[in-house]
């Protein structure tokens, strides 16, 4: 049973340059997400086309929650550095 899908998102991505990380050289790709096919949710959102089908198959293959992955995993953090340097 298919329980992930990807679909294109509408907006573009930029594209992080490999030669200085950090910095974005003009490029951008076109943003997919994967999505539970019976729940709706968005597992992981704005990836390359060819990173958006293989986290998918893998997903479809066991690598996942079977469809019905818990809210938890879904929620983005924000993970902020303070003035030492240390992770909060």
């Amino acid at each position: 049973m298919v329980n992930y899908k990807i679909q294109q998102t509408g907006r573009l991505v930029p594209l992080e340059s490999a030669n200085q990380p950090g910095t974005w050289p003009g490029y951008v790709y076109h943003g997919y997400d994967v999505v539970e096919t019976q729940t709706g949710n968005v597992v992981a959102s704005d990836l390359q086309q060819s990173q958006a089908k293989a986290t998918c198959r893998r997903l479809n293959f066991g690598g996942g929650f079977d469809g019905w992955t818990p809210a938890f995993f879904l929620q983005k953090t924000k993970i902020s550095n303070d003035e030492n340097g240390f992770f909060v």
